[in-house]
């Protein structure tokens, strides 16, 4: 969920998900923990107003980093540690200096979102259309929350209206799909993923979707074909195997369908720890085993995006932790991801430079990769390392 503002913002610093987690003092914003637990117990409709039409003209066009408040940045660093609670606490800290600062209410809204605190997150982007009418193609997000609170009617009025003002929303339109489904729409519903795909051929939820409904609609070949590519770009995922499974059920494929079936229930397992997990680190980033775990849970299903996220966040967690590193080396070589594991190899090497487990563990990396200097080289620092 972004909005013009919100996008000025996280390029001009650095989009969150794409940076290295700073240190941890850094990354939770030197909240303390009862700082976040008394700022998600705050009720958000009790937040001063601004006076009338205090911001009518509004324009995020015109926001630099300069002129952003301060605690602005300490929410970009809460938010790049997964430290939601901590975001909360600085977006209501600012609010209350600066009331219904548009750019702050739209990512409380968003963040309230991600906690799934979908009445707080209504309460946050109402009050940004009444104090920024004028930006109403800012608010996919307002339409997200009333889907999640099962009002579909009122989540798809404000799709339309979100997107007369942002016609080129890709996600708003994924939205208006899903609540036409729910209310029935089949065939509009299957317009709408159509286009999505067209702009974003690679959106694996879009293509999943596309294969409940042209189940729907009784064409099971063309189902099959979109939960294949579904499950191509998201192996992870268990719900393209749900769909391909009752899509090879109605082809009368019922070995394929039984080996699908399989796969989906396996994952879904997987999935129910991993949901279990995050929703736990949203409320308690700082829960380093938890964190290992869900590292662990999400490389046994080889989900590579989120294990580098939850990679970084370990490893800024304890920036000097060669164990950790070694760690971080095994979970790259057994998911596959190479790239990422030169990074990982860099850092031991940096970190563990003392270490005879490092450089053991070093030798075995390079040699696996077939860098015969970089193996003898690790070879002799571990031997060295080995010595009383």
């Amino acid at each position: 969920m972004k909005c013009a503002a919100a996008i000025l913002l996280f390029l001009s610093l650095g989009a969150a998900h794409a940076q290295v987690p700073p240190a941890p003092s850094v990354v939770r914003g030197e909240k303390p923990l009862d700082a976040r637990k008394v700022a998600l117990a705050r009720d958000p409709a009790t937040l001063p107003h601004a006076a009338a039409e205090r911001w009518k003209d509004f324009d995020p066009k015109q926001v630099t980093p300069d002129s952003l408040p301060r605690e602005f940045l300490q929410v970009r660093q809460a938010l790049s540690g997964g430290d939601l609670p901590a975001a909360v606490s600085h977006l209501l800290d600012l609010l209350q200096r600066e009331p219904d600062y548009p750019p702050a209410l739209h990512q409380l809204g968003v963040t309230y979102f991600q906690l799934q605190r979908y009445g707080d997150a209504r309460t946050c982007f109402e009050r940004y259309l009444v104090v920024a009418p004028q930006r109403v193609g800012d608010t996919r997000g307002l339409a997200h929350t009333l889907y999640s609170l099962g009002r579909y009617e009122d989540a798809l009025a404000h799709y339309e209206r979100v997107l007369a003002a942002a016609p080129a929303d890709v996600e708003a339109l994924r939205g208006r799909a899903l609540a036409r489904y729910r209310l029935g729409d089949v065939a509009g519903a299957l317009a709408d993923l159509t286009r999505v795909l067209e702009r974003e051929p690679e959106h694996a939820d879009a293509w999943t979707w596309k294969s409940q409904v042209l189940l729907d609609l009784d064409q099971a070949d063309a189902a099959r074909a979109a939960a294949e590519k579904a499950r191509d770009l998201a192996p992870w995922s268990p719900r393209p195997w749900f769909a391909l499974s009752a899509a090879l059920t109605d082809l009368g494929l019922e070995k394929e369908a039984r080996a699908a079936r399989e796969r989906f229930q396996l994952l879904s397992s997987s999935d129910q720890e991993i949901r279990r997990l995050e929703a736990h680190l949203e409320h308690e980033p700082g829960d380093f085993r938890a964190r290992r775990d869900l590292v662990n849970a999400q490389a046994e299903v080889g989900d590579r995006r989120s294990v580098r996220l939850n990679l970084a966040r370990l490893l800024a967690e304890r920036p000097e932790d060669a164990a950790l590193r070694i760690f971080a080396l095994d979970i790259c070589d057994r998911i596959g991801d190479v790239e990422a594991g030169r990074l990982a190899a860099r850092d031991l090497e940096r970190v563990g430079a003392d270490s005879a487990a490092a450089w053991k563990r070093l030798e075995a990396w390079y040699g696996a990769r077939r860098d015969r200097a970089k193996q003898i080289e690790a070879g002799e620092r571990w031997r060295r390392a080995s010595q009383p």
